[in-house]
């Protein structure tokens, strides 16, 4: 399959708002989706490259094969060859970076760099550096006249950095799907509709789930690796650094936005899930 297929999207599909820049082996796509213009419709699909996958907005519920995410602001999601993954719920409004690169490319680069052998089970945290890289990437691509060597080195690089920071790791933290799969998901879909009302809390969701509150939370976390109220919180941190983004925005606005009541309720979730403050996650991502 091309690389450009391999995106998950017929090319007719995509809009103005969206862009492809790549080669045969090598492909980064940005898609923009704004509320009532556009619309990415749920799938489920597998392709014989590796795929990176960036929220640059929060995705409510990311499928992998055997495992269930939110796509939160911040990481990157890697996806293996010949590995069922999509989209659960409509997104009506994001932005996504999907980095699709052959699979011969990055087993040659695995075995230079001495990861011969190991495939991505986890999600991991980028850096500045990857955006950089990037965006280098396809302002270079997009010149009349662009230079294949300058391109070469940079997708030589974004490539590396992948796999090193993509295989530090060897946690494999893919949830299989339960009975209660359906129910659980119906309820992940309200949270992401809803997370930014500060009033929204665990004992009101398990009570629309119709389970006791001890059932509920054990069936949430089999699910999704997390307990609700950990959930909770990482859609709305992830909706924060989002926001972050805008540099004419305080941490009591962006508190705010988020879902939070206060500005030390929001500080004391970021410290206790992100592990740092919100202005030292400012000053070191973005």
């Amino acid at each position: 399959m091309s690389v450009y297929l391999a995106h998950g999207m017929n090319l007719v599909e995509v809009k103005k708002y969206n862009f492809i820049d790549g080669d045969d082996a090598f492909s980064i796509a940005e898609y923009f989706y704004e509320e009532g213009k556009n619309t990415m419709l749920p799938f489920s699909h597998e392709h014989d490259e590796y795929e990176f996958i960036i929220p640059l907005t929060t995705i409510p519920l990311l499928y992998y094969n055997k495992a269930n995410y939110i796509g939160e602001v911040g990481f990157c999601y890697p996806v293996n060859p010949y590995v069922s993954h999509g989209l659960e719920f409509d997104l009506d409004q994001s932005h996504v970076i999907s980095i699709t690169i052959a699979k011969n490319y990055v087993e040659t680069k695995k075995n230079e760099l001495g990861f011969s052998g190991k495939y991505f089970y986890t999600r991991f945290i980028y850096s500045k550096e990857l955006i950089i890289m990037i965006r280098k990437y396809q302002e270079i691509k997009r010149r009349q006249y662009p230079n294949q060597e300058i391109l070469d080195t940079i997708k030589k690089g974004i490539t590396e950095y992948l796999i090193k920071e993509g295989l530090a790791s060897g946690e494999d933290n893919r949830r299989p799907e339960k009975v209660y799969a359906k129910n659980i998901k119906k309820i992940i879909a309200y949270m992401s509709e809803n997370y930014r009302d500060p009033n929204l809390d665990v004992a009101t969701i398990a009570k629309m789930s119709g389970y006791s509150m001890a059932y509920f939370s054990r069936a949430f976390k089999a699910f999704m690796a997390d307990p609700p109220v950990v959930h909770l919180n990482k859609l709305r941190l992830s909706e924060a650094k989002a926001l972050f983004r805008n540099p004419d925005l305080t941490l009591k606005e962006i508190a705010t936005m988020s879902g939070y009541k206060n500005l030390s309720t929001f500080t004391e979730a970021f410290k206790k899930i992100i592990k740092m403050t919100p202005k030292e996650y400012r000053k070191k991502y973005l």
